[in-house]
């Protein structure tokens, strides 16, 4: 039986938390879809709160600043008040930040580079992006739509550039810079084309020697943490992976039931954060305590002596409540007494057993009288003993049909075929997604989240539009039915 712990505060909020980011003294801050952005303490408690306009796909700290940045306004940064706005034309779709600046990607596919009092520094035109991080001397990695990863200086001056193969569809899933400058990037085949390259790989990147080595993954990662030696995979089938830079071969660290969505070092351990649960793991793999939040865990936050942990409420469609937990809490176990609290060993006079004298006594042959022995001869000729067999009436149809009732067999996701569609005069298209084919074959379905290729949640009806610029777009679908259980289908449509 794992372990558990409870929380040291359970706090609602009316919206689910887009994007977040830790501050100093164990503050933390969310953004959120309505485009509030809320500063917490460690306790939880709101010490301040701004509006930027419109939904918060970004938020990062500069300093003593809070740096958050709009989908269809600019870059604003506060301290108790406004200190100064970058207007984008386009809209903010992502945001990192880098030793006093922050790097913003726009609609157009432009990224520019922001110093610490708003000025622009640097601008390029890459494309679309699907995912963005940096590395504290100021070089960025950048994914881009099309599967390609560029490596870029801090003037964004490309210094590699990796293209996705020609015959299959590439996607990247996750970027991180380890705190020597190496980059580790997990890359995704769709598995179009049948070859020798791993379907899904991490590939490590040095900003001056370039690729370093190239490894295979038992699945997609959907998390990253850097380590001193290397890196953490977390994957969609559950797996928890360890890697060392320069190893070919990762090892299996701890395998769960659900996708892991997010790692974070706690000391020597991690905080993994798995479907509905967070887990205290050792690098051994050893479980050290378990908690089950409402919602699916969306982000946890280092506090410094807690954390925060956040999730959305994907199955009920409304907000779960932010939780603070103090991972150093000693675990317990229900129902099992625990090393602080031993069983009593039982006391030898009190124990009901038998002395060495009464044990004797029992062993004898009891004195009876003479014509006692004569009775119970007769009776032993007379008495017949007739034990009946006890007929056991077995209904199999209804063991079967119990049996059936208590296994959950998961949903079906049907995302629809692979398309290919034409561009109108503006070089984009309106598609529609439609996931209406899925079905739960002993139950029903109770919850839709399509996700782009950068794993943001675009959706969570059965069908959904989307507009489109040209290139080749992957989107997921993952369905859940009415016993928790989920199924996760991929579609990718070329724009051309």
């Amino acid at each position: 039986m794992r372990g558990t712990i409870d929380a040291l505060a359970s706090i609602d909020i009316d919206e689910v938390a887009r994007c977040t980011c830790t501050l100093s003294d164990g503050n933390f801050a969310i953004g959120c879809d309505s485009g509030a952005l809320h500063v917490f303490g460690c306790d939880g408690v709101v010490i301040d709160s701004v509006d930027l306009g419109s939904r918060v796909v970004g938020l990062d700290r500069l300093g003593d600043l809070v740096v958050g940045a709009s989908s269809t306004g600019g870059v604003s940064a506060f301290r108790t008040e406004p200190r100064w706005e970058h207007p984008v034309d386009s809209g903010c779709e992502m945001m990192a930040a880098w030793a006093g600046h922050v790097v913003v990607a726009d609609g157009s596919g432009c990224l520019t580079v922001l110093a610490a009092d708003g000025s622009e520094t640097a601008k390029a035109h890459l494309g679309h992006l699907t995912g963005l991080a940096c590395a504290e001397d100021g070089t960025c990695a950048a994914a881009l739509e099309d599967g390609r990863l560029l490596i870029l200086g801090p003037r964004l001056e490309v210094l590699h550039e990796s293209p996705a193969a020609e015959d299959d569809v590439e996607t990247i899933s996750c970027l991180v810079f380890r705190s020597d400058g190496i980059l580790a990037a997990a890359r995704n085949s769709l598995g179009m084309t049948v070859d020798e390259r791993p379907e899904n790989r991490l590939e490590c990147w040095h900003p001056e020697r370039g690729l370093l080595n190239t490894s295979e993954l038992p699945a997609r990662a959907t998390a990253l943490m850097a380590t001193d030696s290397g890196v953490i995979v977390g994957c969609f089938d559950g797996s928890l992976l360890s890697l060392d830079i320069g190893d070919r071969q990762e090892r299996l660290i701890a395998k769960l039931d659900y996708q892991v969505s997010g790692v974070c070092a706690w000391g020597d351990d991690m905080l993994v954060a798995s479907w509905f649960d967070i887990f205290r793991i050792t690098p051994e793999g050893e479980v050290v305590w378990q908690f089950e939040h409402i919602g699916m865990v969306e982000h946890v936050l280092d506090l410094g002596e807690r954390v925060a942990v956040l999730g959305d409420d994907r199955k009920g469609h409304t907000p779960a409540p932010m939780v603070i937990l103090d991972p150093d809490t000693p675990p317990r176990y229900d129902g099992l007494p625990t090393e602080e609290e031993p069983t009593e060993p039982s006391s030898g006079e009190y124990s009901g057993a038998l002395s060495e004298e009464e044990e004797q006594q029992v062993e004898q042959r009891p004195n009876l009288p003479e014509e006692a022995g004569g009775i119970l001869d007769t009776l032993h000729e007379e008495m017949e003993i007739q034990v009946d067999e006890q007929v056991v009436e077995v209904d199999l149809l209804e063991d079967l049909a119990e049996s059936a009732r208590a296994i959950n067999l998961p949903p079906v996701a049907d995302a629809g075929d692979d398309r290919t569609v034409e561009a109108d005069e503006e070089g984009k298209a309106t598609v529609l997604l439609d996931g209406g084919r899925s079905y739960d074959p002993d139950g029903t379905i109770e919850g839709w989240a399509w996700e782009d290729g950068r794993g943001r949640v675009i959706g969570d009806t059965p069908q959904i539009r989307v507009r489109l610029a040209s290139g080749v777009h992957a989107f997921h679908l993952t369905v859940t039915d009415d016993r928790r259980a989920s199924t996760r289908a991929t579609i990718t449509v070329q724009v051309r």
